[in-house]
């Protein structure tokens, strides 16, 4: 079980960019993805998620499968893994437009740049807690 009150849900936890297999280029992803600086900034918890989701190898490796594989769009992985799996609160409310548009654009620079060769597909998600209605799978070129 999380414990909340010692450490918010955002918090960074064991993840270490120099440790990471995937290099993420925050300036870069911000150029790609004009105004998502106010995602990075203004809804940093997110982010901060993301950012450890791509810190762990087998995590990030079952998704991209689930992906690949499956066709089950990264951001729904992402969710109910955290919200479901894991039993956080992360995901049980409402996110924000930023937000729900900053998480979509993070895998969409994780597939389009740092993987290479992946186009976009939206698909239905209709996710009632956080409100998010469509996500993209990413198809190899």
């Amino acid at each position: 079980m999380l414990d909340t009150a010692a450490k918010p849900w955002y918090h960074y936890g064991n993840f270490n960019m120099e440790n990471a297999m995937i290099t993420w280029d925050e300036d870069n992803f911000m150029k790609f993805y004009k105004g998502s600086e106010a995602f990075v900034r203004g809804e940093a918890g997110y982010y901060a998620l993301f950012l450890e989701l791509i810190g762990d190898e087998e995590l990030l490796a079952h998704i991209k499968f689930a992906n690949d594989v499956l066709g089950i769009p990264p951001l729904r992985s992402f969710v109910l893994f955290e919200r479901d799996a894991c039993g956080r609160e992360v995901f049980r409310a409402k996110l924000s437009a930023a937000a729900k548009r900053g998480l979509g654009s993070c895998f969409g620079y994780l597939y389009k740049v740092v993987y290479g060769g992946y186009t976009s597909e939206q698909c239905w998600f209709n996710d009632e807690e956080t409100g998010i209605k469509t996500a993209s799978r990413f198809l190899k070129i």
